[in-house]
Parts: C-alpha cells; structure tokens; sequence
C-alpha cells in the first residue's frame, strides 16, 4: 500500500465520509442509516481488504467504524496495517465487538463501540470525532 498520497480533505465542504467495515448486512445498513441521518456521507467494506483496497483508490474517510470478527481481514489486521502506512493522517478509527470491551485498547482503536449498540451511542461517537465536520445548514 503506498499512501504518500493521503491528505484528508481541507475545508469544511462537503459533509465528512465515515467508513463503515462490516461484514454483517443488517449491522452495516442500521450504521448507514444512522451515520446519513446525522449528515454525513458513508461508504462501506465488507471486509478489511476491501477498506484498504477502497483506501488504495482514493477514498478519504475521517472516520472509520470497524467490526472486530470479519473475513479476509478483521479489524485488528486492518488498524494495524492503517496505523502503520497512515502513521498520525491515520483517522479515527472506532472498533465494534460484542466482545471484550477492552479491544480498542489492544488494536489501537481509538473507541469502542459495544454491540448491541444504541442510536444514540452511535451519535455521541460521531459528534466527538467529526464535529465540526458538517457543511453549515
């Protein structure tokens, strides 16, 4: 992966992108649903792979909200492999486990987001990480 390239967009312009990566459908579209119903643009991997291949083409996320169990790559593979071609233009990156709570540590996640989650926990993460980050209403 060779991401000299890598410049989140400057500015405020066009609402902010939040990757979700998650192979579960129902849990990828109930993220969607909620990260549009908050303004922002969301794309979606169903697998580490498929983000850093999706990262690799150009896609500028300034948020990233992975699941931890996934196919090809999980989440642990696909933060360690962010944090080490990103280093510090790495984006916030959000792990979601029904797990051990204490993963985000262990990966380098920045958060964890428990499943079953809530509307609203979904919320307060994306406000604390893209605030500021909407197009002015």
């Amino acid at each position: 992966m060779s991401h000299a390239h890598y410049h989140p967009a400057p500015g405020l312009d066009p609402p902010a992108l939040v990757m979700i990566v998650e192979d579960e459908t129902p849990i990828a579209e109930a993220l969607s649903l909620i990260v549009e119903d908050a303004g922002y643009r969301v794309l979606v991997a169903t697998n580490g792979r498929m983000a850093i291949e999706q990262i690799d083409a150009g896609a500028r996320p300034m948020l990233i909200i992975t699941d931890l169990m996934m196919p090809r790559m999980d989440g642990v593979a696909l933060i360690r492999v962010l944090r080490a071609t990103l280093g510090a233009e790495a984006p916030p990156i959000i792990i979601t486990t029904a797990g051990d709570r204490t993963i985000a540590s262990h990966a380098l996640a920045d958060a964890t987001l428990p499943k079953p989650f809530t509307i609203r926990q979904v919320e307060a993460l994306l406000h604390r990480y893209l605030q500021g980050h909407l197009p002015p209403e």
